[in-house]
């Protein structure tokens, strides 16, 4: 396969374009170019273009996880998830990961506490967080460390009984809320001793 044309980057930095003979075109980094020793009609055997393409598509997706990465937090498991839900290969999704570790794009640790707080702040309980934690694939080693920091659920769950119930003396709406609070990730014991705060009110 013969290389037609090789475009650069409209800005510094970005991917050249590599235009094959038939109208196929890749897109790769610079760094590519010089590893490939690229050239306008360049030959490309058939096992260099398989490399080339290979190339390509790792680029794509490093750009892909730094574009994901910056719009939002999200953990190692998590991108590597979506890395292979695009196509990655097992090995490139593992390679991309451990470079958006090591270049601080990725931190399980903060990210576990982050979201420890995201949703303490709003009204859930250890359980619930636990739960999140788990569906957002953080590694267990980093749970304790993001829960202890948390702050005592007693507030949160005062404010919430004094907004849900009314009249303390009614057992219906006691037990609606102290559900709820249950359902929020709190436990019946933290709920239970919440309750008899509100009754001594």
């Amino acid at each position: 396969m013969k290389i037609e044309k090789l475009l650069p980057p409209a800005q510094p930095g970005k991917s050249w374009t590599v235009a094959l003979e038939g109208g196929d075109t890749l897109r790769v980094p610079e760094g590519t170019i010089l590893d490939y020793a690229l050239y306008d009609g360049r030959e490309l055997a058939e096992e260099e273009l398989a490399e080339l393409k290979a190339a390509a598509f790792s680029a794509a997706l490093r750009t892909k996880a730094v574009h994901m990465l910056s719009s939002r937090l999200m953990s190692a498991g998590q991108l590597n998830e979506k890395l292979m839900a695009k196509g990655a290969t097992d090995r490139q999704a593992a390679e991309i990961v451990a470079w958006a570790i090591d270049i601080g794009l990725l931190n399980d640790e903060e990210y576990a506490k982050a979201l420890a707080r995201h949703y303490q702040a709003k009204g859930y309980g250890i359980y619930k967080i636990k739960d999140e934690l788990y569906r957002r694939r953080v590694p267990r080693q980093y749970w304790e460390g993001a829960l202890v920091d948390l702050e005592d659920p007693e507030e949160i769950i005062d404010a919430f009984l004094a907004k849900k119930v009314k009249d303390p003396a009614d057992r219906k709406e006691i037990k609606k809320a102290s559900d709820a609070l249950v359902r929020r990730g709190f436990s019946w014991s933290q709920v239970a001793a919440g309750v008899e705060r509100l009754k001594k009110f």
